[in-house]
């Protein structure tokens, strides 16, 4: 009796107790909720929106036809209505459904409308609409075509600097896109500003495609191989120097109204370098002739550029004629060892030369070799210029009288000198 007596006032005392009941509540809540979810409304829907739709193009009946889509954007999406159970609609995305486009449905080029089919990977799910069911897409021949890359410069070079070299990598490009916009492709070029370059270029640059006309193709359907290629500009400062060969003679004569021609097959060679050595240079020195040893005309003789740190010619070899003139000929003149004037004598020294006469051949035209004798022609010894042998060179110069003359030295005209 006294346990029912407990139990009771236990019961009784729950029943008014304020949190028993919430929880009660609470329980009984959960109950009828699951109960509606799973029993009484099991078929529920889930509308997913954005979609992702694949395009299904590779391997598709367009595609194997050889014809192409024209998207500027070719991420679609749709929206999916979905029914099943609230448990199975729960956690559902979009990456769950599989939405494609009905590619095969096209078999022609041209404005296309194509349906979207959609599958849950649920088995248990259903889509029961899509939003929108199809979309309008144009279809093209597809073409390609291989284009040569060029190179066009904007803008000049500062002065004296020219392009050596240039290049680019790749030469060729792939572009692919609706034929007829590939057919009206003309020319791909990339751009280089050359303005105040004076170092070499190596840099990526982008490539421009332009039709017949000049104007740039709508380059959006079309793809390139390569959307941009290397550049690489040798740059260098050239200049042109006059050829010149330098006629001397170590024993003396007047150049003045020269009886000797000289000739260049190359009278003007450009030298590439350095700018500040190449701005003081005007002629190249490409050969030294002494007339005192040449009895005869020289025809085309090689003769190789002399070489010259930092700079470089656009020739190796130059070819030199020397032509004396028709009327030149010799005469040998004496001259009184007593009248030989003596430069650069050592202190306290008198030269003298054994011998009465030194005998020297000269050369010129006829007419002005009539002119030149003892009397109007000086032989001087510089006494500083001794040779190997000890014996020192002599030096013939004309008098004021016949300083418009032509002539020179012909031989070796050496002499010993005595020292007293």
């Amino acid at each position: 009796m006294k346990l029912k007596k407990n139990i009771g006032a236990f019961l009784t005392k729950l029943v008014h107790d304020n949190r028993f009941l919430a929880g009660l509540s609470l329980v009984l809540a959960l109950f009828v909720w699951f109960y509606i979810l799973y029993i009484v409304n099991p078929v529920n829907e889930k509308v997913l929106d954005k979609v992702s739709v694949d395009l299904a193009y590779e391997g598709s009946l367009p595609e194997r036809n050889g014809y192409m889509y024209l998207l500027t954007d070719p991420n679609l999406t749709v929206s999916v209505t979905v029914s099943g159970s609230r448990a199975e609609l729960l956690t559902l995305s979009g990456d769950e459904i599989d939405v494609k486009l009905n590619m095969d449905e096209v078999s022609s080029i041209g404005a296309k409308t194509v349906s979207v089919s959609a599958t849950p990977k649920n088995g248990k799910l259903k889509v029961v609409d899509i939003y929108p069911r199809s979309f309008t897409i144009e279809f093209a021949e597809e073409a390609t075509k291989e284009i040569p890359v060029e190179f066009v410069s904007s803008g000049a070079l500062p002065s004296g600097y020219e392009i050596n070299t240039q290049s680019v990598e790749p030469a060729t490009i792939w572009v692919t896109g609706p034929a007829k916009t590939v057919e009206t492709i003309t020319k791909a070029y990339v751009t280089v500003s050359l303005t105040n370059v004076k170092q070499d270029i190596s840099a990526a640059y982008d490539v421009s495609l332009v039709n017949e006309a000049g104007e740039n193709v709508d380059r959006r359907y079309l793809t390139l191989s390569s959307e941009s290629v290397q550049a690489a500009i040798d740059v260098c400062y050239r200049k042109t120097l006059q050829s010149v060969v330098q006629l001397d003679n170590i024993y003396g004569g007047n150049k003045e109204n020269s009886f000797i021609t000289v000739t260049v097959d190359t009278p003007y060679i450009k030298a590439t370098g350095d700018e500040k050595l190449l701005s003081a240079m005007e002629n190249l020195i490409i050969a030294s002739y002494d007339t005192s040893g040449i009895t005869k005309n020289i025809e085309n003789e090689r003769i190789d550029l002399p070489k010259m740190e930092g700079l470089t010619f656009d020739t190796k070899q130059v070819t030199v004629s020397i032509t004396f003139d028709k009327s030149v000929t010799t005469k040998t003149i004496s001259f009184r060892t007593s009248n030989v004037t003596f430069t650069n004598i050592p202190d306290g020294k008198n030269p003298t030369i054994s011998g009465s006469y030194i005998n020297v051949k000269i050369r010129g035209k006829y007419e002005d070799l009539k002119k030149l004798n003892a009397d109007t022609l000086k032989c001087t010894v510089d006494l500083s210029q001794n040779n190997a042998a000890g014996t020192f060179p002599i030096l013939i110069t004309p008098t004021a009288g016949v300083s418009g003359l032509g002539f020179d030295v012909v031989g070796e005209h050496n002499v010993k000198v005595n020292m007293q």
